[in-house]
């Protein structure tokens, strides 16, 4: 796309049209029979004109199948139509972006059910590992280790296992800690404490 303005020398915009007014063969301004000068519009550019467009894809397909050539690259592209050209066959219509949103939002929303599907599968093989893993262990757990594992991991909103116990009651044992001086000193510990 292009203006039908064109640019003057100093870069600000020209004029699109000038009036030329139509003269009888004395020199004169002609006049309608409602009394007004007879004028006509006079274009300053031509670039929308289809002769120019023509010479420009013109143009611009020479240039290109130069590049092309010079890449050992053998197609070529012509400005010309397939009947300019004497192909017997239809155009292919241009579908645009949107001709397509139907199948990419199928295609994304397929995606997105797969990860959904992947997700939960793993997730839910965690928690079998997790409650096997757990359940062999508690059969060697006293009675106060089963229960100690399960305020752990009530309190902790976390799964427990014996491997861990240790790390996550010496976790817990360090926030209370903090809590416990961070309150000493003065600070507003509410948000630790619902923590």
């Amino acid at each position: 796309m292009l203006t039908n303005r064109p640019f003057n020398p100093d870069g600000t915009w020209g004029q699109k049209t000038k009036t030329e007014y139509i003269l009888d063969s004395h020199g004169n301004k002609t006049k309608t029979p409602a009394g007004n000068v007879r004028n006509r519009k006079i274009w300053l550019v031509d670039w929308d004109k289809k002769e120019k467009v023509t010479e420009w894809r013109h143009n611009w397909a020479v240039s290109v199948n130069q590049v092309l050539e010079q890449k050992n690259i053998p197609d070529r592209i012509s400005e010309k139509s397939f009947i300019e050209e004497g192909i017997d066959d239809t155009p292919m219509q241009h579908e645009g972006i949107n001709s397509k949103r139907h199948e990419r939002k199928k295609f994304n929303q397929q995606v997105k059910n797969y990860r959904k599907a992947k997700a939960s599968y793993k997730n839910n093989q965690e928690k079998v590992i997790n409650r096997v893993h757990l359940d062999s262990l508690s059969k060697h757990f006293s009675f106060n280790e089963k229960r100690v594992v399960k305020e752990l991991s009530h309190e902790l909103k976390t799964y427990i296992s014996l491997e861990n116990l240790d790390d996550k009651r010496r976790m817990l044992f360090n926030w209370k800690n903090s809590t416990l001086i961070k309150h000493a000193v003065g600070e507003d510990v509410t948000k630790q404490l619902l923590t």
